[in-house]
């Protein structure tokens, strides 16, 4: 890939993302103006997971069969306008309403992205290419969180706006300088959706699936919960909602940028992605634990450390898989992460009003599940090659 379509696409992400990530602190507090539970809340995000996770198998065939740059031009515009609808709604079913559209408008966006830079690089580039593209997000999500804080004095609104213009105004860059590559793995693209679905329970994409899905549950309940848990436990604002996700953003990116090309030389992925979901339980610990203000923000900062182990490390390991068009993969692995992201909100929503710190701790236990999983996965296949040396 040129370095100038490379950046771009980095400055995309971060475009996008720092959308994303302007709403997040203030959307609790928007919920609150509205009269809505923490489980209407959580719901919120539910809804927008759950719909992506409907739809991006589609939105993986359409990238296939069309290709990379017209369903990231189409993605960017609903994205935008979906945040610019959001200051419109005055009741709860409404703003659910629209965040079903804006994710059935705007989910082709990332695997979009994430299969045109699978394309353009090889074995030996695309773990490090990835994780960049996770860093770029990440720095967005980094910057939106305080950005989003810093205009709620103007209005509670004001960031849905931001959000939208900062989407909307991405679609020029790509419609003038975006390619599309003239060789992109689109060789399965006629194999029905159906079919492509049989393939995640198959051997070398299973356990990678199942890792997304899980870690997306765990993570998610920071998502949906994390604002209510700081009012409720500190009296926090939404301020300082912000800058706790902004630790969290921080430490994905001091590790994407700095540690993951490193790692990438020395380490296997498999290994990588063991310590991150470790480290990831690790900072799960530290909510459970909160004496203090202090122990969310180093629990979410580890926790951010987890993340950035773990997801361009899955990405990099199925990129590598040749039975699909990258498009199908990568929206396959949106898909689980959707899904992951629509389940997570609503049990950490149920039973945060049971206790405040469950959420949390079922996050550890289940990072714990995933590493005992791929510990036994280790397991049968040291058994399985001193077998074959024996016969």
């Amino acid at each position: 890939m040129p370095k100038k379509t490379f950046l771009l696409l980095l400055f995309i992400m971060f475009l996008s993302m720092t959308g994303y990530g302007i709403v997040l602190p203030v959307l609790p507090y928007f919920a609150e103006e509205l009269g809505l539970t923490s489980f209407q809340m959580s719901s919120l995000i539910t809804g927008w997971a759950f719909t992506q996770f409907l739809v991006l198998p589609l939105w993986g065939k359409i990238i296939d069969k069309v290709g990379r740059k017209p369903v990231l031009l189409f993605g960017m515009v609903g994205f935008g306008i979906a945040f610019v609808l959001m200051i419109l709604a005055e009741s709860y079913w409404q703003l659910l309403s629209i965040r079903i559209i804006g994710a059935i408008l705007s989910s082709g966006t990332l695997p979009a992205v994430l299969a045109l830079v699978a394309d353009t690089n090889d074995d030996q580039t695309r773990g490090a290419a990835m994780s960049k593209m996770s860093a770029a997000n990440g720095i967005g999500f980094l910057v939106g969180p305080a950005v989003g804080s810093a205009f709620v004095p103007f209005g509670i609104t004001i960031p849905f706006i931001v959000a939208g213009v900062l989407s909307l105004i991405t679609i020029p860059f790509v419609a003038l300088f975006i390619q599309e590559p003239s060789k992109n793995n689109q060789g399965q693209e006629q194999i029905p959706i159906t079919k492509s679905l049989v393939y995640s329970f198959k051997p070398g994409y299973f356990m990678l699936f199942m890792i997304t899905l899980g870690i997306s549950i765990s993570i998610s309940s920071i998502l949906g919960i994390l604002g209510y848990f700081m009012i409720e436990k500190f009296d926090s604002s939404a301020t300082l909602t912000g800058w706790a996700f902004t630790a969290q953003s921080a430490a994905a990116v001091i590790v994407q940028i700095f540690l993951m090309s490193w790692l990438y030389r020395h380490i296997n992925e498999e290994s990588i992605t063991k310590y991150g979901i470790i480290i990831t339980a690790v900072g799960f610990l530290f909510l459970v634990l909160p004496v203090h203000v202090s122990f969310v923000f180093i629990g979410v900062f580890i926790i951010g450390v987890g993340q950035a182990l773990i997801r361009p490390t899955l990405l990099t390991l199925l990129s590598k898989k040749e039975d699909l068009g990258r498009g199908m993969v990568m929206s396959l692995h949106g898909a689980y992460d959707s899904l992951g992201r629509s389940i997570g909100p609503l049990i950490a929503g149920w039973l945060f009003m049971v206790n405040e710190i469950a959420p949390f701790i079922m996050s550890c236990i289940l990072c714990l599940i995933l590493f005992l999983i791929m510990l036994s996965q280790d397991v049968k296949l040291y058994r399985f090659e001193n077998k074959s040396k024996e016969v």
